[in-house]
């Protein structure tokens, strides 16, 4: 499996451009494109690569999708915070 480092450029909310160094890794995080599609009901389409090849949404490796009606694995509790 083909590990590439790539850098990602970045400008902060303030104005301060940053850049990053990070390793790819194709089977836990595929490459993912998403291109503004007016006919998708939330307007965007996502394309994922691979194995070098072009699936359209979700791609076979890699995370799981999403179901709409999941319920989550465990509940939370959020105290509201001091003041």
């Amino acid at each position: 499996m083909e590990q590439t480092d790539f850098r990602l450029k970045a400008v902060t909310f303030d104005s301060v451009p940053w850049v990053v160094t990070m390793k790819k890794n194709e089977h836990y995080f595929p490459t993912m494109e998403w291109l503004k599609d007016p006919s998708d009901p939330c307007g965007w389409r996502r394309v994922t690569y691979e194995g070098g090849k072009q699936v359209q949404g979700e791609g076979h490796e890699g995370g799981l999708p999403v179901a709409e009606d999941a319920e989550p694995d465990m509940e939370i509790d959020v105290a509201p915070a001091e003041h």
